[in-house]
């Protein structure tokens, strides 16, 4: 009987004498967080439309690969802000069919010398004006501040009219209407209604086809997808792309991955919006209007995300509460979400921020779009993006067990002589029950008790070389409403000596 088991040393050595194999006794899962981010490059820029390029060093590179000025240039600034230790990939997508948005500025010379301030995609864009100045050379300042700021938009004076700047997406699609392209009334500016005329960005239209570059991604594993794309078909590819019957999260796959977006609209519009959708593996994050634009919410989100929930315990905690860099709140503050809009949100599968007394913009509730189950009846079970990534953990962890110790087995009802070579219904067992304590002591499960009295292994009677398991996983949850009755009392005690306190 043999009782110790060898890869590559042969049963039948005749030759002396001593013979060692090196073999790894294999180690627990151990995370690797990356997040693509899956954006519009300019034509400047070296990467291949459709194919995922990363991890990307720094700004310089993320310039070089994608333009400067490029959608994907500024989500990664943002992304790399919010995730500074996680590798940042990206996804360069085809400019759609469509047309660029395009706006306007006019200028009336303001006759005083001054800071003139406009603010452009939560940029703040400072130029110098003279009292001297006439209009022409005001724009002429302007149109050069703006550029200066390499924004995914371009001004350029009108050949007609010179105090007028044009100015143009970098980008062609719908998203680029409505951006923040306007001068600062908060602090002490030469620009006001009175001498500059603001027409705003509309005209743009079209949306990016996500369907063939999400299949370039291939087999590799990207947790954290983060996109500004919300529109029907866009989320109807990512649905497809990540869905749990053929998609990365199918048995087949086993990839897994969430995608982040963002989406500005009215509460009714996106509690709408988010009515209509069914997902658990997409989160849409909902404003009214923010200086900072989609596809930097999204990135913002996405990177906070991969630097919190790739590993455990912190798996396990809510994200509430951390501040998102880089992006602001509406200037206009009828705009916030108060705790009714929020609450009208979440119901409805639409994710929020909120906004602290110091301006800066956290997250509130991350919400997938899940709210019924395939019968149709509501179903809570996946509505935190938190769950989500919980479940990514736990499968892998499981996978990873199991792979380290019977990935080269065989297979039987019983091992009465303890060979190494075989595994069992229970030895199997018995090492997800192990895995199973491993998560509970890492922070990500509870109850192992009832893990092991619920859990199933078993042979399949049709397919003697195959188990089957029912794993009833119960993942650690998140601290999200502490309600408290306060009672007041004038005293406890009663003139008779009874307590007052029931």
């Amino acid at each position: 009987m043999a009782s110790v088991a060898f890869n590559n040393i042969p049963g039948n050595v005749l030759v002396p004498f001593w013979y060692a194999e090196i073999n790894s006794g294999g180690t627990p899962f151990q995370a690797d967080p990356r997040a693509p981010l899956i954006g519009q490059k300019l034509a400047s820029g070296t990467a291949a439309v459709g194919q995922v390029i990363g991890p990307i060093q720094n700004e310089r590179e993320a310039d070089a690969f994608f333009g400067v000025g490029s959608m994907l240039s500024a989500m990664y600034r943002i992304a790399q802000r919010a995730a500074p230790f996680q590798p940042i990939w990206a996804l360069p997508v085809a400019e759609p069919a469509g047309a660029y948005a395009a706006g306007s500025m006019t200028f009336t010379a303001p006759g005083v010398t001054g800071a003139a301030i406009l603010w452009a995609l939560g940029r703040r864009i400072v130029f110098q004006v003279n009292a001297a100045d006439d209009a022409a050379t005001e724009a002429a300042t302007a149109a050069a501040a703006i550029n200066a700021a390499n924004l995914p938009y371009t001004a350029a004076v009108d050949g007609t009219t010179p105090a007028k700047v044009n100015i143009t997406s970098r980008h062609k699609g719908a998203m680029f209407n409505g951006q923040e392209m306007t001068f600062a009334t908060d602090e002490a500016n030469v620009l006001n209604a009175s001498n500059v005329a603001v027409v705003a960005l509309t005209g743009g239209s079209g949306s990016p086809d996500l369907a063939a570059p999400l299949a370039n991604l291939g087999d590799q594993e990207f947790d954290f997808l983060a996109s500004p794309y919300s529109d029907t078909s866009a989320l109807n590819a990512v649905r497809d792309f990540l869905d749990d019957q053929s998609g990365r999260w199918s048995p087949y796959q086993q990839l897994y991955g969430h995608y982040f977006t963002a989406q500005f609209g009215t509460l009714s519009g996106l509690v709408t919006f988010g009515n209509g959708r069914n997902d658990r593996h997409v989160t849409v994050i909902g404003g009214q209007r923010s200086p900072t634009p989609e596809w930097e919410i999204a990135a913002s989100a996405a990177g906070m995300a991969c630097a919190h929930l790739g590993t455990a315990p912190e798996v396990s905690r809510p994200l509430q509460s951390l501040v998102l860099p880089g992006v602001l709140p509406p200037r206009d503050r009828s705009l916030w979400w108060d705790t009714n809009d929020r609450q009208a949100l979440y119901a409805d599968g639409i994710a929020a921020t909120k906004v602290r007394a110091d301006g800066l913009v956290t997250i509130d509730r991350m919400v997938t779009t899940y709210q019924t189950a395939d019968s149709g009846v509501p179903d809570s079970t996946f509505r935190d993006v938190e769950t989500m990534f919980q479940l990514m953990y736990v499968a892998r962890y499981f996978r990873t067990a199991v792979s380290n110790k019977h990935a080269r087995q065989a297979l039987a009802d019983d091992n009465p002589f303890n060979l190494p070579q075989i595994a069992t219904p229970k030895s199997v067992r018995d090492t997800l029950v192990h895995a199973y304590n491993d998560l509970v002591a890492l922070g990500v499960c509870e109850n192992a008790g009832l893990f092991a009295q619920y859990l199933v292994v078993e042979r399949d009677p049709l397919d003697a070389n195959r188990l089957n398991a029912y794993l009833p996983v119960d993942v650690v949850n998140q601290l999200r409403v502490f309600a408290a009755n306060i009672t007041a009392f004038l005293q406890y005690g009663t003139p008779s000596g009874t307590a007052a306190v029931q």
